[in-house]
């Protein structure tokens, strides 16, 4: 009886969730480190055309931009009016070409073909579109953003002659005068590339990896899982058909949990179950469009089939190997 229940509390405390984190493992293994796995993913320019509609659509709410650091040389105008004018300047192909090479770089110093100095944006595009075609759209945006000026404080910021705020007597029209008048000289301060910050490369700390180490430390978890598996069904069964019972009823739970997992990521995040999706992006109220959601949906989809497809495959392998067991086990005659 006491060799019983240690059996069964080293398959509740341990081999339970070393089983689960090896499935898993092995669910994932197959596209969490592929480059192309997220190039189809952030590849859809029409993604970036529904979300620069949505923020324009929304330039009258509250914008949260967290601690992001305005661009070196727009210095003076706050960064929720900087950002509500850069999103109505700057195009959805402009993201795209963004996104993609930030991955590229990010996948490069992942597996040691690169360095952290490639994890940057490229501002040159963005300054030859603000000093030319974009820059009255930028200024008449940025001058409806402006904040007014607190008492004593200076409207126009001393490097940039960009305006921070605007006076009480001063209309939008003036300010966005000023604003282009002074664009072209705080573009020349502005840098060709703009780092990404540190914390945006958290995972590029673990030094060289790709899918093929992933594969190994996924086969490694899995002995020591299998290992555990084993060791308490023989600790906790005493003959073979209890062991063969303990093996197929303590692999059953982590197999449906996968094969869950794979069911959920197939049908609740696809299609319609998509559009009442609320993105709590700009300020405290919730926004998004119809448009919004279906482009979401229309990006997600293929890239969530991929990850749906490793769960469904690895909890069906899963859970035949524990249903094969419980069915072996009915087989067996009873042993005194």
């Amino acid at each position: 009886m006491l060799r019983r229940l240690l059996g069964i509390l080293l398959i509740l405390v341990l081999v339970l969730p070393l089983l689960y984190s090896a499935l898993t493992l092995f669910s994932i293994s197959g596209w969490v480190l592929k480059r192309s796995f997220y190039r189809e993913m952030l590849g859809e320019q029409k993604l970036y055309a529904a979300l620069l509609a949505e923020a324009r659509a929304n330039q009258d709410r509250a914008w949260e931009v967290g601690d992001w650091d305005p661009l070196p040389g727009l210095d003076g105008p706050p960064p929720e009016a900087l950002a509500k004018a850069l999103a109505q300047a700057v195009s959805a192909g402009y993201l795209r070409q963004q996104a993609v090479q930030a991955l590229e770089a990010f996948f490069d110093v992942l597996e040691g073909a690169g360095n952290r100095a490639g994890l940057a944006l490229d501002l040159r595009p963005l300054k030859r579109e603000l000093g030319a075609g974009s820059r009255q759209l930028f200024a008449d945006a940025l001058a409806e953003a402006l904040p007014p000026c607190r008492t004593g404080q200076d409207p126009l910021h001393p490097q940039s002659r960009l305006p921070a705020c605007r006076p009480s007597g001063m209309s939008v029209e003036r300010a966005s005068q000023l604003v282009y008048s002074a664009l072209p000289a705080a573009l020349q301060r502005v840098p060709d590339r703009y780092p990404l910050p540190e914390k945006a490369l958290a995972a590029a700390w673990v030094g060289p990896l790709d899918a093929a180490r992933l594969g190994w430390a996924a086969v490694l978890l899995a002995l020591v899982a299998a290992a555990f598996w084993i060791g308490a069904a023989f600790l906790g069964g005493r003959n073979r058909s209890e062991v063969t019972a303990f093996l197929g009823w303590s692999l059953l739970p982590p197999a449906l949990l996968t094969l869950a997992a794979g069911l959920a990521v197939r049908f609740a995040f696809l299609g319609r179950w998509l559009l009442p999706l609320r993105l709590r992006v700009l300020g405290d109220e919730p926004w998004s469009s119809r448009e919004l959601a279906f482009a979401l949906a229309d990006a997600l989809r293929a890239p969530l089939q991929t990850v749906s497809r490793g769960f469904l495959i690895t909890g069906a392998v899963a859970l035949g190997l524990s249903l094969g067991l419980i069915a072996w086990w009915r087989t067996i005659r009873p042993e005194p």
